[in-house]
């Protein structure tokens, strides 16, 4: 029986668990992998994911690729000798169970398997370039925000978000989340402030609000500076967000 390889809804498909076990990677970061990437997975169709019970009934997700999802994941992957040795085994398990459920009418000799094997691989190789070449502009200037050392207004940061396919998340609601999920507090005026916790961990920064006394026409200094999201806070904001798309919380 195969053991990396199974047939979900007529489609042969692998896991991210078995990924992460034949990779040597942790489950979580595969799975994060795959939810950072899903919009580039998603050319090869659905991404399909399963939730069920875990140790101490904690929930657990898992994805099931098919042959060019799971193959472009591990393109995003380090390319250790235990990754490459997994991305052979990958091509010759799916193009196996391929031939198993055709059922041609006569056995291969196996240097015709492995010409098969071969010619297959480089077909899928080109496809993967081409989508790799496709993403990696986006996938590069994400990388310039979330690694600059800039920071955004709440306003800006939902615009960012936006651009990389975070819908629905304007301003007000990116404020309001912030609060919800208790990366900032209000004080007794409704001014936010953020967890000094989450300063020193680089999700934020603080600029001086500057203001004109009216009185005297002085400058001064508001008690409550201005908050606003860096790169390291931006890329925070986007994998939580689409975790929640993928969970079904709004």
């Amino acid at each position: 029986m195969n053991e990396m390889i199974q047939t979900i809804e007529g489609e042969l498909r692998i896991s991210s668990e078995i990924i992460a076990e034949r990779t040597g990677n942790q489950h979580k970061n595969v799975l994060e992998l795959v939810r950072n990437n899903r919009a580039d997975l998603e050319a090869f169709g659905e991404v399909a994911f399963e939730t069920r019970a875990g140790y101490n009934n904690a929930k657990v997700t898992v994805a099931h690729l098919n042959e060019q999802q799971s193959t472009l994941v591990t393109t995003y992957m380090r390319n250790s000798e235990i990754v490459r040795a997994f991305k052979l085994e990958l091509v010759k398990q799916f193009y196996e169970m391929r031939k198993a459920l055709t059922a041609p009418a006569r056995e291969l000799s196996p240097q015709e398997l492995m010409a098969r094997a071969v010619l297959e691989a480089n077909r899928q190789l080109k496809a993967l370039e081409a989508t790799v070449a496709e993403v990696m502009p986006k996938a590069n200037a994400w990388d310039h925000i979330v690694n600059s050392a800039g920071s955004w207004s709440y306003n800006d940061a939902a615009k960012v978000l936006f651009e990389q396919g975070v819908a629905q998340v304007g301003e007000k609601r990116l404020a309001r989340d912030l609060v919800t999920w208790g990366y900032l507090y209000r004080d007794h005026k409704g001014r936010p402030h953020v967890y000094q916790r989450y300063l020193e961990q680089g999700l934020f920064a603080t600029k001086a609000r500057v203001y004109t006394d009216q009185v005297s026409g002085e400058t001064r200094e508001s008690s409550a500076p201005q908050v606003r999201i860096t790169g390291k806070g931006l890329d925070m904001l986007f994998r939580r967000y689409r975790a929640n798309e993928l969970e079904g919380v709004a």
